[in-house]
């Protein structure tokens, strides 16, 4: 009922946020003698700054397309290389180019599209065979699917990476570093021939009792009961997956909003004032980052609930509780995949040392093969995305994967 409620707003705001989009078109028209003034400009403001609140957001394409990099144009094609019911495996293919290391990124499965994500794989593309895990809406994923939970996510990373074969590279991003290490773990106490060449971990909830902060101590005092009763919702009719149990897209950007509505009120307030002033360079990122931050996907509650019973509330991974199928979990298995854990000294959503505890479950990785570092100056999204990523983080792990494939 929630979740049809919250459809029919939607719906019902839909005339009003397309009047607002004709009005600001007709006020931005070059027929408009005070468009491209002060006072003009003023309420094209208003009005977008209204409209983007309540206008749809859709999943954008990565549209790569061709690009120059370092002099040389690139062009991608995009690919799916396996499609899984809850998953599609893209392959970013480099039209013309010879062998590259095979690189899998594990996105995240909270609340975003891996879309999110694409300049941090584009910095892998010009001299890397780039795959990425990109996670369905599960709102439109029929019941005939049936469940998909923690250890389903973890036997779809083990089945890319055999797909992928030796000597694939992989990377964690942000939640997904946890099923990440899993996965390597399994494969690793399987001997499978498989298993990755490196894992590289950036900025996840590893183990979260080494450096409780805000987020943590909030999440150890959930009731599950009560979380399930109020966060779970069933989609409704009028989409594939009507009667799954999910946890909507709109409630976990809430909550991630809801950490730093300071600073999301802050940005919202320097767009306003950039359209006022006609800066359309700072409006147009603006608008970009946030189209791609408001679209969202819906999560199996299993999934969810799953998760924040076995990585936030009961940390089995670093207790040694973790168990897949029946098997358990265990990091000391992993003794030749090269592991790199990454920081931000500012992240306010993972502490410093979460993910660095990684190191500490792999005690039979021979010490040449560990490797971590804390990027200075920036917070959880910069591990991901910006300037410093570029310059700085993504050139690390590239070296990081050439070292390793020198051994």
């Amino acid at each position: 009922m929630r979740y049809t409620m919250l459809d029919l707003t939607r719906s019902a705001a839909a005339p009003m946020e397309a009047v607002l989009s004709s009005t600001i078109d007709v006020l931005s028209s070059r027929y408009n003698p005070l468009a491209r003034t002060t006072l003009g400009r003023v309420p094209i403001a208003a009005l977008e700054s209204v409209a983007r609140m309540i206008k749809p957001y859709h999943k954008q394409a990565f549209d790569y397309g061709s690009f120059e990099a370092d002099g040389e144009t690139i062009t991608i094609v995009e690919k799916v290389a396996l499609k899984m019911p809850f998953c599609h495996l893209v392959h970013f293919e480099r039209v013309g180019k010879g062998k590259a290391p095979k690189v899998l990124f594990v996105a995240a499965m909270s609340g975003h599209h891996a879309t999110l994500s694409k300049e941090t794989f584009r910095a892998f593309l010009p001299d890397h065979d780039v795959y990425v895990t990109d996670w369905l809406d599960a709102r439109d994923i029929p019941l005939s699917a049936g469940r998909f939970g923690f250890e389903d996510y973890v036997g779809y990373l083990i089945e890319f990476i055999q797909l992928l074969g030796p000597d694939v590279h992989v990377i964690g991003l942000c939640q997904a570093t946890v099923q990440a290490l899993c996965a390597t773990a399994i494969m690793s106490g399987r001997q499978d021939p498989c298993r990755p060449k490196t894992l590289s971990l950036l900025a996840g909830p590893i183990d979260i009792t080494v450096n409780p902060n805000t987020l943590t101590r909030y999440a150890s005092h959930i009731n599950l009961g009560f979380l399930k009763a109020l966060a779970v919702h069933k989609v409704p009719n009028g989409y594939a997956g009507a009667g799954r149990e999910v946890y909507p897209g709109h409630l976990q950007i809430g909550a991630f909003m809801s950490m730093n509505p300071g600073n999301h009120l802050k940005k919202h307030w320097n767009f306003f004032k950039d359209v006022a002033r006609g800066n359309e360079e700072a409006a147009n990122r603006h608008r970009e980052f946030y189209d791609e931050y408001m679209t969202v996907m819906d999560a199996t509650a299993e999934f969810y609930l799953e998760t924040l019973e076995r990585v936030f509330l009961t940390p089995q991974l670093p207790r040694g509780e973790m168990h897949y199928r029946g098997e358990p979990v265990d990091c000391g298995a992993i003794t030749d995949t090269a592991l790199f854990t990454l920081e931000g000294e500012r992240d306010d959503m993972v502490a410093l040392g979460v993910t660095e505890a990684a190191h500490r479950l792999c005690p039979n990785l021979p010490e040449a093969l560990h490797r971590h570092h804390v990027q200075a100056g920036v917070g959880h999204y910069g591990i991901f995305n910006g300037s410093i990523y570029r310059t700085e983080i993504a050139p690390m792990i590239k070296s990081f994967i050439r070292s390793s494939r020198r051994r």
